[in-house]
C-alpha cells in the first residue's frame, strides 16, 4: 500500500452564549512527508464587536470523547470546554478518490457547552465536528466551499456545500438528510419540504486570507510547504459570521435561533 504524504485531523469545536458571546476553538494535527505539526486557536467574539485571536504550535490537546461528551482544554489558553449531546452524530465521505479522502465527522450537530476560561464560567449552546484529509486539500476541485450550522431550541440544521462547475450540497435538518436544497449565504431553502432558513444581522467573526495566514506560521516547521500549493488556494478570501437564524417549516411555524456559517472563495486569486 502507497504510504500517504499528507494527513490532516482538525477538530473545530464552538459556543454561542445566551449573550450573543461565541467562541471557536480549533485542534489539529498537520502530517506532510513524516513531519507532524500540531496547532490549535481560538476565536471570542462579544456582541460590542470586539474579538480576540490567538493560535500557537505544540503541547497541544486534541478532544477526547466519551459516551455523549467531548471534553477539551488548553493550559495555554487557560481554557476548558464540555460538549454534552443526546442526539446522534452525523457523518459523510466529502471527496474520495484514489489519492485520498475528505471525511466528515459532526459528533455534535448540536450541544449544551460549558467553558472556562481563566476565572469566568460561560454556558451555552454548540456543535463539534472533525476533518479528516488524506489528500491535500487543494487536491480537490472546488471553486468556493460554504458550510455552517443553525441552531435554535428545538431544531437544529447543517450544511455544506462545495461548488466547482456545479453544486454538490449536503444538508441535514434535525440530523436527517435531505436532498435538492438551495444554499447561498443568506438562506438555505429545501422547497420539497417547504422550509426556508433566513440568516440576517451578519457580524463578521473573520474576513482574511486565513489560509495563507495559517501556512505561513507552519512553515517554520515545514520550510517550501507554500510552493506547493496552488496560489488560488494559498490565497482564498475566507469569511466566517455569526447570524440571527429565522427558520420557517412546513407548518409555517417559526423558530428563531443563531448560526455560524462561512464562505471560502477560491476564485478570486484566478481573476
Amino acid at each position: 500500500m502507497k504510504k500517504k504524504n499528507f494527513f490532516l485531523e482538525k477538530w473545530f469545536l464552538d459556543f454561542v452564549g445566551s449573550d450573543g458571546k461565541v467562541m471557536i476553538f480549533y485542534a489539529a494535527k498537520l502530517t506532510w512527508h513524516g513531519i507532524t505539526v500540531p496547532y490549535t486557536s481560538y476565536l471570542k467574539y462579544d456582541v460590542n464587536g470586539s474579538i480576540n485571536f490567538r493560535t500557537r504550535f505544540r503541547n497541544i490537546q486534541i478532544p477526547e470523547i466519551s459516551d455523549n461528551d467531548i471534553d477539551w482544554g488548553d493550559k495555554a489558553f487557560k481554557v476548558t470546554g464540555n460538549w454534552r449531546s443526546d442526539v446522534a452524530p452525523i457523518k459523510s465521505c466529502l471527496f474520495d478518490s484514489p489519492e485520498g479522502s475528505l471525511q466528515w465527522n459532526c459528533f455534535h450537530p448540536v450541544s449544551n457547552v460549558r467553558i472556562k476560561m481563566k476565572e469566568m464560567e460561560f454556558t451555552g449552546k454548540g456543535y463539534a465536528e472533525k476533518l479528516v484529509l488524506t489528500l491535500p486539500p487543494w487536491d480537490i476541485p472546488m471553486d468556493d466551499l460554504r458550510w455552517g450550522h443553525f441552531i435554535s431550541d428545538n431544531d437544529y440544521l447543517v450544511w455544506i456545500q462545495i461548488r466547482k462547475e456545479g453544486d454538490k450540497n449536503w444538508v441535514w435538518f434535525n440530523g436527517k438528510k435531505i436532498d435538492n436544497c438551495l444554499i447561498t449565504d443568506d438562506q438555505i431553502t429545501a422547497p420539497d419540504l417547504d422550509f426556508d432558513l433566513r440568516l440576517e444581522d451578519r457580524a463578521v467573526l473573520e474576513s482574511e486570507k486565513k489560509i495563507y495566514s495559517v501556512v505561513d506560521k507552519i512553515l517554520h516547521y515545514i520550510p517550501g510547504f507554500s510552493k506547493l500549493m496552488p496560489l488560488n488556494f494559498l490565497m482564498a478570501d475566507n469569511n466566517m459570521w455569526v447570524s440571527k437564524g429565522t427558520l420557517k417549516k412546513k407548518d409555517k411555524s417559526l423558530t428563531q435561533g443563531s448560526a455560524i456559517h462561512e464562505w471560502v472563495n477560491f476564485k478570486k486569486a484566478k481573476s
